[in-house]
């Protein structure tokens, strides 16, 4: 696991309440709905400065497809 993907399953978990996830758990199968979802994309930002459209997290809606795109935005 890289250290994004770390960073974005505690970030994942933190959000949800849940005690922790692996890299490909579905945010969305884990209890998360649109405002998390939200709240979720916001702190992304705000963490690694990326910017992820909503609609790009509801396609992909894994902290590994995130970490990709945090990589990929680097």
């Amino acid at each position: 696991m890289t250290e994004q993907e770390t960073q974005l399953c505690d970030l994942f978990a933190d959000i949800l309440g849940v005690p922790g996830i692996d890299p490909l758990d579905n945010f969305f199968d884990l209890g998360g709905h649109s405002l998390l979802a939200s709240k979720l994309v916001k702190q992304v930002h705000e963490r690694f400065g990326v910017r992820i459209s909503l609609r790009s997290f509801y396609e992909n809606p894994t902290a590994g497809a995130v970490a990709k795109h945090v990589d990929q935005a680097a």
